[in-house]
């Protein structure tokens, strides 16, 4: 009996141990910094000025920037906004994606459709196909190309920094397609993966296939909507999934505690909400107002 304990507790003081580190492996400092460069996107291309003279608001914060090149491309009827850049304070290039216009988020929603398409890397790369939301794979494989052909150039000019990709919103989704894209067709590491707000991608085997392949940190700031679109689930059924890691901001203050959650869907965080519907805290992340961002890059 004696031996059976020891055991249980053995396992408990493990399981104890592999919660703390997962816990401990978020940090809040490496969200600070790439929030600056989600803000930053909605400077540049056809949604504001700024990145291309680095001199927006969010990127005074990093004045050791050197480079900066605008990514911005469009189809019919989607549009990709975004930049790649260098800091040579911390030896980083960031790839930030903008997302849809902060002023235009409540139609965005109102007008978001639930159409699946096949998502080819799935069968490619992983042990299954799966399934992503088609509007938003079509809206980065309008920019993919040169996304690709632009860091391998800032890649081949710094071949010691460590790729930092984010995004908000829109921009957050579109930043895990571009770094599965980077990863996987490209064989670019990246060794930074944080966005803020991001909606579902896909269902449960895409959710799976970004967990083999990438460590994310997806920072949801209390009630805000977007994370909950598309819906997990439709006429009973699976729908939508989102991956690992979601760190909970539990409170309107978006400075204050938070608590990271593991698995593709906890319901002790963002799902305990059935209906989110407060848009600011959908533009509020760890103190960062992207309604005031945005409206400084239009001037």
């Amino acid at each position: 009996m004696q031996w059976l304990m020891t055991l249980l507790t053995f396992a408990l003081l493990t399981l104890s141990a592999v919660n703390a580190l997962s816990a401990s492996s978020y940090s809040e400092e490496d969200a600070l910094y790439s929030v600056d460069f989600a803000g930053a996107a909605y400077c540049a291309g056809t949604l504001g000025k700024g990145v291309e003279n680095w001199n927006c608001g969010a990127c005074k914060s990093h004045p050791g920037v050197t480079n900066s090149t605008v990514i911005s491309d469009s189809s019919l009827t989607k549009t990709f906004n975004g930049f790649v850049a260098y800091d040579s304070t911390t030896n980083r290039i960031v790839l930030s994606i903008a997302g849809t216009d902060p002023l235009k988020l409540k139609d965005w929603i109102d007008d978001l459709d639930f159409v699946k398409t096949e998502y080819p890397m799935c069968a490619e790369f992983g042990p299954e196909s799966c399934s992503v939301h088609e509007g938003f794979l079509t809206s980065y494989n309008v920019a993919s190309a040169e996304v690709m052909s632009v860091i391998k150039s800032y890649k081949s000019s710094h071949p010691a920094a460590a790729l930092w990709v984010t995004g908000h919103s829109l921009g957050a989704i579109l930043a895990v397609f571009a770094s599965l894209d980077l990863t996987l067709n490209g064989g670019i590491k990246v060794d930074n993966l944080i966005t803020f707000g991001q909606p579902r991608g896909g269902d449960s085997a895409f959710a799976s296939f970004v967990m083999s392949n990438l460590e994310e940190y997806r920072l949801v700031h209390f009630q805000d909507p977007v994370p909950h679109l598309p819906p997990k689930d439709l006429l009973g059924s699976p729908f939508f999934m989102h991956p690992t890691t979601e760190v909970f901001y539990e409170q309107r203050d978006s400075t204050g505690t938070y608590k990271v959650c593991e698995g593709q869907e906890d319901e002790t965080c963002s799902d305990q909400f059935l209906v989110d519907i407060d848009l600011l805290n959908h533009l509020h992340y760890v103190g960062f107002d992207f309604i005031t961002n945005y409206l400084g890059c239009k001037l």
